[in-house]
């Protein structure tokens, strides 16, 4: 996407309009792009700075859209920026606004800080390396993370596999209006296990299935309580030995300014793992709800969320745009576990 000056002279100015602080933009890049502010732009006063970080970082390396995305998704109802994107990027590409999935899941009453010094004390440089065990840890989990697919109603989620045969994901996921029939949806959903991105950067196949036909739904509970649906899988799945369940303990909770990793589907994409260090911004046990800040998008519902020695702590099921950041929530595994453990026997 190439900038006429008046274009790169717009959005600099819409970029300090929406974000008129260091910190502020300092978040949105951390949160939106998982880049360090000060390591990759510079100048002596802010709108310096944001013609650095375009000019020098984003243009250079392709990801001038990038960062006029995340810019635009993380406050649009600032004015500037909206003219911008209406005007310049919708209008150049002949594109309809994505800002519309960009939320979805449950509204999120946000309880963690909204101070920008408050913000980063949990903000932490990225690692120099990643463990090999850590990463190793984390393919043996995929193996229990399924794509979840009803192309007649639109709908694409991620869900987890917690028994040989019985997997959860998020209520909304399977009735996302009052309009729709649960049980119907289920029956008509496709779970599709190992969906990776190939050597020649293509899909692999992954393996599919359907949920019993017999009784399909085993326990639920509704969008605005714990947003979850425990389903029956058919037993033909017990025949593949590579999909296995998730490692979990009802016991597990995760830790305020802990890291959280997400396996998941966004976008209804190949299988995508999002990694925070310290991305956990507040636990509430009363209300069984995680928030945090990983990186995820639409068809993430019903993700898994596992602490840092990979046991499953939360499902994923919310994400709503904010003027600090893009913030997600998920339902603890442990208040899930309360309702579900008679049918885990």
């Amino acid at each position: 996407m190439k900038l006429s000056g008046a274009e790169l002279k717009k959005l600099v100015n819409a970029i300090v309009s929406a974000y008129p602080t260091k910190s502020d933009l300092a978040m949105m890049v951390q949160f939106e792009l998982e880049e360090n502010l000060e390591a990759i732009a510079g100048g002596n006063n802010l709108k310096q700075l944001v013609f650095d970080l375009v000019t020098t970082w984003a243009i250079p390396r392709g990801k001038i859209y990038r960062l006029i995305l995340a810019s635009y998704e993380t406050n649009p109802e600032n004015p500037e920026l909206k003219d911008f994107y209406e005007s310049i990027v919708l209008k150049r590409f002949n594109l309809e606004s994505s800002v519309k999935t960009h939320d979805f899941g449950p509204n999120i009453n946000w309880q963690g800080e909204t101070d920008d010094i408050q913000l980063q004390s949990w903000l932490k440089p990225e690692l120099d390396y990643w463990d090999v065990g850590f990463l190793k840890r984390a393919i043996e989990q995929s193996a229990s993370v399924c794509r979840l697919e009803m192309p007649t109603r639109q709908i694409i989620g991620t869900g987890v596999l917690i028994t040989p045969n019985k997997l959860l994901t998020n209520y909304h996921v399977l009735r996302p209006s009052e309009e729709d029939s649960l049980e119907t949806n289920a029956l008509n959903t496709v779970l599709k296990f190992g969906c990776f991105t190939s050597d020649m950067g293509q899909e692999t196949e992954g393996k599919s299935f359907k949920l019993d036909k017999e009784t399909p739904i085993l326990c639920f509970s509704k969008t605005e309580n714990l947003d979850y649906v425990l389903l029956q899988i058919e037993p033909l799945i017990s025949q593949d030995k590579k999909i296995k369940p998730a490692r979990w303990s009802p016991q597990k909770l995760p830790m305020e300014k802990m890291g959280i990793n997400v396996l998941q589907h966004p976008e209804g994409d190949s299988m995508k793992l999002s990694i925070s260090q310290d991305g956990v911004t507040g636990v509430y046990q009363q209300n069984g709800l995680v928030q945090y800040v990983n990186k995820t998008s639409l068809g993430s519902s019903g993700s898994p969320c596992f602490d840092e020695n990979w046991f499953l702590v939360a499902l994923h099921h919310a994400q709503r745009a904010k003027t600090f950041g893009t913030i997600r929530e998920g339902i603890l595994f442990s208040s899930i576990y309360q309702e579900i453990q008679d049918f885990l026997t």
